[in-house]
């Protein structure tokens, strides 16, 4: 039933601001999307006694959401799962993070009350003090999941000595299972140990989302609100937010409120375009004042706008790394002439360097190099940045409306490179 009243259309924007969390990870199981072959793989690990489990990817993919909701995500025949989840910060000591850890395991007293482990350690505690206690404060029944979040944040020492203590539980098979989640491109940057640990470990690569995943955000909350959204919206939508979830939270919410301001229920392109408004309008700081130290320059045909939004267009790999030959098409198409990869090789060193804010990484060989944003939140900000200026051509802009088309291809009109 469509609302009557203005109250009844303001109750629909509160709605929506609780369906939507651009901003904090989702926690409720009914609204968590896809990811369905990660979850898989980590129930499977922790159902294995002595297994553990590494979770890794880019920041902004959605990590933290997946673990905050992950206790409710087990089959229903599966009970007593006892989740602790402790973020990690870069001050944080070996004692600090367990002592996190034990201040939410609760203990049986002599009296027969319940106090905190946490108590009972005034001091350091230590790799030994860890392993005596996760062995004996879970009763067999129970499935006990330690997540330590965060963990790229601590220092070398803390995930070093953290580690071996994962791999003597492992060896004991203890009955308590641990989840390290990360920033990282692999298993080796995030633990910085030896081989051995791998084997205790199970990888779990976490990759941007896919097109069907990030549609599946949007489909589980539009109907929620009684309201529609046209396929070339929904469209837009997606291929903006380039795999980040955040973006397609960011998006859908403004794009929703625009509708619901114009007292619409069904969701246009026009929404959407209000939502890139003020999504530009409401960019952090930090993302605009990178963005301008990254294409900042004195002179007119340096092209340092027009090349970072093309990096920003290039097809990449599920964790967000392009080619500089896939740089060559966007270009191509956003300069109206063709392109090679010496045009732009110059900017590609540029923007890994300092002075401008260093806002691609570089990874691999000469000849060979990949390179991805160093802040992922900023990709879909320079694309919509370059929405706004209008640098992308009109019939480039048609892929944002056209769901028969995966990705920002180079317009069938603009020759090919030779």
């Amino acid at each position: 039933m469509a609302p009557k009243s203005p109250d009844d259309w303001k109750a629909l924007h509160f709605e929506a601001m609780q369906l939507f969390s651009p901003s904090a990870p989702v926690d409720e199981a009914a609204l968590f999307a896809g990811r369905q072959p990660q979850i898989r793989k980590v129930i499977e690990t922790v159902l294995e006694k002595g297994k553990h489990a590494v979770l890794f990817g880019e920041r902004g993919v959605g990590k933290t959401s997946l673990v905050k909701v992950f206790r409710l995500l087990f089959p229903s025949v599966v009970s007593e799962v006892r989740l602790i989840r402790e973020p990690l910060s870069p001050n944080d000591t070996f004692t600090d993070i367990w002592r996190k850890v034990f201040k939410d395991i609760e203990v049986l007293t002599r009296e027969g009350s319940k106090i905190s482990l946490s108590d009972y350690y005034d001091s350091e505690i230590t790799a030994d003090d860890v392993r005596r206690e996760l062995a004996a404060a879970f009763t067999p029944n129970e499935i006990p999941i330690i997540v330590l979040d965060e963990f790229d944040r601590a220092s070398p020492a803390a995930r070093k000595s953290i580690a071996n203590v994962i791999k003597d539980l492992s060896d004991d098979a203890a009955n308590v299972s641990v989840i390290v989640v990360g920033v990282s491109d692999d298993i080796g940057g995030l633990l910085e140990e030896h081989e051995s640990l791998r084997r205790c470990f199970e990888q779990v690569p976490m990759p941007r989302m896919s097109n069907d995943e990030m549609k599946e955000i949007i489909n589980k909350r539009i109907p929620r609100l009684g309201m529609k959204i046209d396929a070339d919206a929904l469209w837009k939508i997606v291929t903006l937010s380039r795999g980040l979830p955040s973006y397609v939270h960011l998006l859908g919410l403004y794009s929703v409120q625009d509708a619901i301001e114009k007292r619409r229920l069904v969701i246009t392109e026009g929404n959407v375009d209000a939502a890139i408004r003020r999504a530009l309008e409401k960019s952090q700081e930090s993302v605009r004042s990178d963005y301008a130290a990254a294409i900042h320059t004195n002179r007119k045909d340096t092209l340092f706008r027009e090349v970072l939004l093309a990096c920003a267009l290039a097809k990449t790999d599920d964790r967000g790394f392009f080619t500089p030959n896939s740089v060559v098409d966007p270009l191509t198409s956003i300069l109206g002439k063709t392109v090679k990869i010496a045009n732009f090789q110059n900017h590609l060193k540029e923007f890994i360097s300092k002075e401008r804010g260093a806002i691609l990484i570089r990874r691999g060989k000469e000849r060979a190099y990949k390179f991805r944003f160093t802040d992922p939140m900023l990709q879909p900000y320079i694309i919509m940045r370059g929405v706004e200026e209008k640098l992308i051509p009109a019939n480039a802009l048609d892929v944002l409306s056209s769901p028969e088309q995966p990705q920002f291809d180079l317009p069938s009109a603009m020759p090919k490179p030779s």
